[in-house]
């Protein structure tokens, strides 16, 4: 199964696309970013403003194009503090529905703290450690303590880059006591929820933002020969690079090798949290964690998921996927349901000639015919219109509702109706609605249900038994009779009986009579097959 999972963050959108194996092993495909800083502003006014609100828009049709060459299974998407904040977030959530196909839940700080976790520990070495887990937005700081098994305390501070940045303004270049006030804003918030941690105890403090790892990048450019340990951030070499930062303008920083011009304004903001984290901690060095939010929503979408991700392996297509999905959630009666199937396809291949539908419609048969008998899940009672019900209800993927349409008509009325036959005086007012959907068809469709409902009565019919007593069927057309031999492994007197019965909607359009020969089970009268006709 293919996941897309999309982050609409305060600072940045991320996208990945992931397969999951059946095992549960995640593969990360495919990776995009947009910078859309949709946390300019609103953090502070609380509104998103127009220009911005349109660039998100942009930024979610970029990623959704993305995401569509992939074609995934499913596309997650979640938002943080900008969105969560703002007046006008709701508005939005139904945009990005409305204008780009995208439903984006919004999340809170500990639900989205508790995603990190699931993300990071998939790249974290954490065994038998605790992890003091910082994820660094554009709105909020996520902190996380944890080890392999459990997360133990969560915390959403809002001490986002963009938020700071823009309540804690700085001068270009900044004056020291700027610095000195941004400083102790970011001590005193973060302070009482570090000594938490330590009180708690931790092994090791890790980082997993865009802005760590801009530092990180921005300490390799400039540091030749460094000792720095791949995939860490030293808390000297940070202090180093946040005195360097902070003796720059904003056009200085926009020329420095190794650094997005898009982070000019928030990295000496950014540094300054990390800092000040790692001093609090009194950690010497903080480990860059890959993985955060994305990976999270995809790591949770498999534990939630893990019954349809086996379907999907099991089908690959996914209409069929969709049907068996419904018919397993419904308790089908397997062997009955593919018995019947098996039979219809059978005989609609055999009488194409009469029937004239194409090869399409064989595919909504054998579905009608998984699903004939999944109205039993509500109630014995009227079990057909119930599977109407439960077919219309559903969203069957990669099926339009035409089809959708013919289906649920079909299958509910294997039994003895005619579709569009008027409803008997007495009836209820949901039947006469039911019996409306056949009304609503176009008459070509219409015909075809008809012929479809025709093929599946009498497949039924040849498992009255529920014991696939008929291993195949065999038709034979003639001017004004339609023969039916039937293979069988015992004595079918029940099935045929059924047959007779249902048999008479495919006898009215095909202007023929049906006739069943027999072939009696081989073990019973060896060597010769001896064929009993019945009328």
């Amino acid at each position: 199964m293919r996941i897309a999972a999309l982050d609409v963050g305060s600072n940045s959108f991320h996208l990945i696309i992931a397969d999951v194996e059946p095992g549960g092993r995640i593969l990360i495909r495919d990776r995009a970013k947009e910078m859309v800083r949709l946390g300019d502003a609103t953090l502070r006014t609380g509104v998103i403003p127009p220009e911005v609100f349109q660039r998100g828009l942009a930024a979610l049709r970029a990623l959704r194009r993305i995401a569509d060459r992939h074609q995934p299974d499913a596309l997650i998407a979640v938002a943080t503090s900008a969105v969560r904040e703002a007046q006008n977030g709701g508005e939005f959530v139904r945009a990005a529905r409305d204008e780009v196909g995208i439903d984006i839940r919004v999340i809170r700080g500990a639900e989205e703290a508790r995603l990190i976790y699931l993300g990071a520990r998939s790249s974290l070495d954490l065994a038998r450690r605790r992890v003091a887990l910082f994820d660094l937005g554009g709105g909020s700081v996520e902190v996380v303590l944890a080890d392999a098994q459990e997360c133990y305390f969560t915390a959403s501070l809002k001490l986002g880059v963009i938020r700071i940045t823009e309540e804690c303004p700085l001068s270009d270049p900044p004056t020291p006591r700027q610095l000195m006030l941004l400083s102790d804003r970011v001590r005193t918030t973060m302070e009482p929820v570090v000594a938490r941690l330590r009180d708690m105890g931790f092994d090791f403090v890790a980082f997993t933002s865009g802005t760590a790892s801009a530092l990180a990048d921005l300490l390799a450019a400039g540091a030749k020969g460094s000792d720095r340990q791949p995939g860490t951030l030293p808390r000297k070499g940070l202090a180093a690079l946040e005195q360097k930062l902070a003796g720059t303008t904003m056009a200085e920083r926009h020329a420095m090798p190794g650094l997005d011009a898009r982070r000019a304004d928030t990295i000496l903001t950014g540094a300054i949290i990390l800092r000040t984290v790692m001093d609090l901690c009194d950690a010497e060095q903080a480990v860059l964690c890959e993985t955060a939010l994305r990976e999270g929503i995809v790591a949770e979408y498999v534990v939630a998921n893990r019954p349809g991700i086996l379907l999907a392996e099991e089908f690959p297509d996914l209409r069929r996927r969709s049907v068996m999905e419904l018919a397993r959630r419904c308790h089908f009666h397997a062997p009955h349901a593919q018995q019947v199937a098996r039979l219809a396809l059978s005989i609609f291949h055999q009488t194409q000639a009469l029937h004239g539908l194409e090869a399409a419609d064989a595919e909504l048969l054998e579905y009608a015919a998984l699903l004939h008998d999944i109205g039993f899940y509500i109630s014995p009672s009227r079990h057909h219109r119930h599977t109407q019900y439960l077919i219309e209800s559903h969203e069957l993927a990669g099926f339009s509702e035409e089809e959708r349409n013919i289906i649920a008509l079909t299958a509910r009325y294997h039994r003895k109706a005619v579709p569009g036959k008027a409803t008997k005086s007495g009836k209820s007012k949901k039947a006469d609605r039911r019996r409306g959907s056949f009304e609503r068809l176009s008459k070509p469709s219409q015909n075809r249900v008809r012929r479809l409902v025709a093929i599946l009565r009498v497949a039924d019919a040849l498992d009255r038994t529920h014991s696939t007593l008929v291993r195949g069927v065999r038709c034979t057309i003639k001017p004004r009779t339609i023969e039916m031999r039937l293979e069988v492994d015992a004595d079918p007197e029940l099935e045929l009986w059924a047959a007779r019965r249902k048999g008479d909607l495919l006898e009215s359009l095909t202007d023929r009579r049906l006739r069943f020969a027999v072939e009696a089970p081989l073990a019973a009268e060896p060597p010769r097959k001896k064929l009993r006709l019945v009328d």
